[in-house]
């Protein structure tokens, strides 16, 4: 990969032409890692509502294989009513005497949900219920960030015999083989507010979950900790690095023995951070911002050579920490009803496909916080992949994605930046990024995905793409098609700002919105291998994403 190309830099903020060479090597091949294949989000009780699971049904339709979907709240107090970041399904209460009551009502409405769609539970045991929280009594249980269900339990035992009594469950109800697949992680971010014990609390707690899980389901895969990633906070680092220290060469809680079983680690990466401020100055996420809170955790990891078998997920990865802040909070979170936000996660997809840390390791996930909210105005900001049944654009490049045939090919763009060696953000002089990945499919068709993605929303160069695939049969013909998403394009954002924005459209309007939703292929025709490949240009616009498919058509 060469680094930013600057030639013609200065027509960067919209004016000429960018130009980017691509090429594909057929005989350089390696298994696809379809990292992209999670979602999640705040508000578990949505997963059951007709805009929820229509859209689950949606990522399920996907063609490349099940999503796992995660979320917060699961083992919350309540009544099952959502609101923004909150969610409940209690699970479990007490008699007066102390006896556990475990109701499994509302959460088997949710894993019902995506065992019905072919979905994987990526299963958050989280918060505490109120019957077994440590709060101080005048802590309002059910507050969504100072809440009484952030505390550790009362009592480690009753933890760790909902977790068993849980997990049992979902075994006999589902089948054993399928819980197996199923991924089990302790809490969400427990280096900040969600958890208001220590690090030593956390770690004692992951002891007993693990005893739990294990006892129903010693095949179970759990993991954790679930903490944020910040190249510029320690104390997120610090407690990974606690945690890890404690599972691999600690003492466990429960046992008295070293170490405790680890599936998989997990954390979060964010590429930027949005206060609640309406008249905000213009700031915008950054891929280098992202990619370097991905590696300052994934150095952690590094430090712990016992762990090189671990699976790595990011069970959070967005442009942005806040999901549930609007273009009211602050005007800057536009860009996720836009095309900006679909060729932010395209380019990241290609970014963290090839990211390797120091000691050879490689993330195998990076999931999606991003879903819906339920009755709210049309295009408000949310960072969701719908908006009231319409798909955004963002949603569209998993579509594209999910066309990636099972074998990686080699891409190489002379227009890829690697941030991480540049060591800053895009500037505003500098050219879209261009980068790709590429498969071959099981009837040979080849796979082009390609990325154009700049920092700064307000780059509008476009960008020539020329395309060579090396290494196939001189002779051999193609039908090509190519599926774009971005302004204008497979992008129902741009039909309904065209539309004065109506709140809510007509029913003739939201058809139209439907509409422009949809990914439309464009044939552009038959190519023919020449003895050194197949060569294709096309124009790309700045923030984009592409699928380019060659098909055999003998």
């Amino acid at each position: 990969m060469s680094s930013e190309t600057t030639a013609g830099a200065e027509c960067a903020g919209g004016l000429g032409v960018g130009r980017a060479q691509v090429t594909v090597d057929v005989t350089r091949r390696a298994p696809l890692r379809r990292i992209w294949r999670y979602a999640g989000y705040d508000e578990p009780n949505y997963t059951y509502t007709p805009n929820g699971r229509a859209l689950l049904a949606k990522l399920a339709a996907m063609s490349d294989g099940p999503y796992a979907i995660r979320c917060h709240f699961l083992l919350c107090s309540g009544d099952g009513t959502p609101s923004l970041k909150w969610g409940s399904t209690n699970v479990y209460t007490e008699e007066a005497d102390g006896t556990p009551i475990y109701d499994w009502t509302i959460i088997d409405r949710i894993f019902d949900t995506y065992a019905g769609l072919g979905l994987i539970p990526f299963v958050e045991l989280g918060f505490t219920p109120q019957a077994l929280t440590t709060a101080p009594a005048d802590t309002p249980y059910a507050d969504p960030r100072h809440g009484g269900w952030r505390y550790p339990p009362r009592d480690y035992g009753r933890w760790l015999e909902l977790v068993r009594t849980l997990v049992a469950h979902c075994r006999d109800r589902y089948g054993r083989a399928a819980v197996s697949q199923w991924y089990w992680e302790l809490w969400n971010e427990p280096d900040i507010f969600y958890w208001a014990g220590s690090v030593q609390e956390y770690c004692r707690l992951y002891d007993y979950t693990v005893a739990g899980l294990k006892a129903a389901l010693p095949e179970a895969r759990v993991g954790g900790p679930a903490t944020t990633s910040s190249a510029d906070r320690a104390t997120s680092t610090d407690f990974l690095r606690a945690f890890l220290q404690h599972v691999t060469r600690g003492v466990n809680h429960l046992t008295g023995a070293q170490g405790t079983a680890l599936d998989f680690i997990s954390y979060h990466a964010k590429g930027g951070s949005f206060p609640r401020r309406a008249d905000t100055p213009k700031i915008t996420p950054s891929i280098y911002t992202l990619l370097n809170n991905v590696q300052a955790s994934l150095a952690v990891v590094d430090e712990f050579p016992e762990l090189a078998g671990c699976a790595v997920h990011l069970t959070e990865c967005d442009p942005d920490g806040w999901a549930a802040g609007t273009i009211h909070d602050n005007a800057n979170l536009f860009y996720r009803n836009t095309e900006y936000y679909a060729s932010y996660v395209a380019c990241t997809v290609c970014k963290l496909s090839r990211h390797v840390s120091a000691a050879g390791r490689q993330v195998d996930s990076m999931l999606t916080w991003a879903f819906l909210f339920e009755g709210r105005a049309y295009f408000e900001g949310f960072r969701t992949l719908s908006t009231n049944g319409v798909d955004k654009a963002v949603l569209n490049v998993f579509r594209l994605l999910a066309k990636l045939g099972g074998t990686r090919l080699a891409l190489t763009s002379d227009r890829a930046v690697d941030p991480l060696s540049r060591g800053r953000g895009d500037d505003r002089a500098s050219l879209p990024d261009i980068d790709g990945l590429a498969a071959l499919d099981e009837t040979n068709g080849i796979q082009v995905f390609l990325s154009s993605h700049h920092d700064d929303w307000d780059v509008t160069t476009p960008s020539e793409i020329a395309i060579r695939v090396e290494g196939v049969e001189p002779g051999r013909r193609y039908r090509v098609d190519a599926s774009l998403v971005a302004k204008g394009s497979a992008n129902a954002y741009t039909v309904w700002d065209a539309m004065g924005r109506p709140q809510p459209p007509s029913a003739e309007q939201l058809a139209a919105m439907q509409r422009a939703a949809r990914v439309q292929p464009q044939a552009l025709g038959e190519i023919t291998a020449a003895a050194d490949g197949l060569s294709l240009s096309l124009p790309l616009p700045s923030h984009s994403a592409c699928l380019v498919q060659f098909v055999p058509v003998d």
